[in-house]
C-alpha cells in the first residue's frame, strides 16, 4: 500500500493533531507533514472571507513547497462580526494535484467583550486570550474554543470536524 503525504500549511500542534486524527479516523495511510507556508491574509483575519481565503493559500502554498505532498491542507482561524458580535471562525482547505480545492467552515462562538476589545484594539486573538487566561501559546493546544468552552471542544477536534467535512465533500464530488 502506497503511503501518501499530506501537507499541512502550519507547525501548529493543534492543527497537524487534527490531521493526523483525521487519517487514523479514515484509516489513511498517510505521512502528515507541517510546513511553514505565508497565508497571504493579516496576522488576525476579521471575516469569514479572509479566513477561508487563508486556509485556502496555506493548502496551495504546502502544493507548491514540496511536489511530494498529495494533499495541501490548510486550516485557519480568525473572527467575524455578525448583529455587532463578534465571533470565532474557523475554515479549513484541501488542494489536491488537479487544481481542486474544496472548502469548508466549522462551528462559531461568541466572543467575550474582554477578547473582542483586545481584537478591536489590533491585537491577535491568541495574544488576548493568553493574557485572559494568563497561560501562554493556547492556540497551540486547546486554543480559545477550548478556553470557552471548558475544554470540552478543542482547536484540534474544531479542525478535526472541518477536515470531516472536507472528505465528505471530497469524496462527494468525484462521484
Amino acid at each position: 500500500m502506497t503511503t501518501m503525504k499530506i501537507g499541512v500549511g502550519t507547525l501548529n500542534p493543534a492543527k497537524l493533531d487534527a490531521v493526523e486524527r483525521y487519517a487514523a479516523e479514515f484509516g489513511l495511510t498517510a505521512k502528515v507533514t507541517g510546513y511553514d507556508v505565508a497565508t497571504g491574509v493579516s496576522a488576525m483575519p476579521m471575516s469569514d472571507h479572509e479566513t477561508r481565503l487563508g486556509a485556502m493559500n496555506r493548502a496551495r502554498a504546502v502544493l507548491a513547497a514540496d511536489p511530494e505532498v498529495t494533499f495541501g491542507i490548510g486550516l485557519e482561524g480568525g473572527v467575524s462580526m455578525l448583529d455587532e458580535q463578534m465571533f470565532l471562525v474557523n475554515w479549513g482547505a484541501a488542494a489536491d494535484r488537479s487544481g481542486r480545492i474544496i472548502t469548508a467552515g466549522g462551528a462559531r462562538i461568541v466572543l467575550p467583550d474582554a477578547l473582542s476589545r483586545g481584537i478591536l484594539d489590533g491585537r491577535e486573538l491568541g495574544d488576548v486570550v493568553d493574557d485572559y487566561v494568563h497561560q501562554k501559546n493556547v492556540h497551540q493546544h486547546g486554543g480559545t474554543i477550548g478556553i470557552l468552552t471548558d475544554g470540552r471542544v478543542t482547536r484540534s477536534d474544531m479542525f478535526l470536524d472541518i477536515l470531516r467535512l472536507i472528505g465528505g465533500l471530497y469524496a462527494h464530488s468525484r462521484n
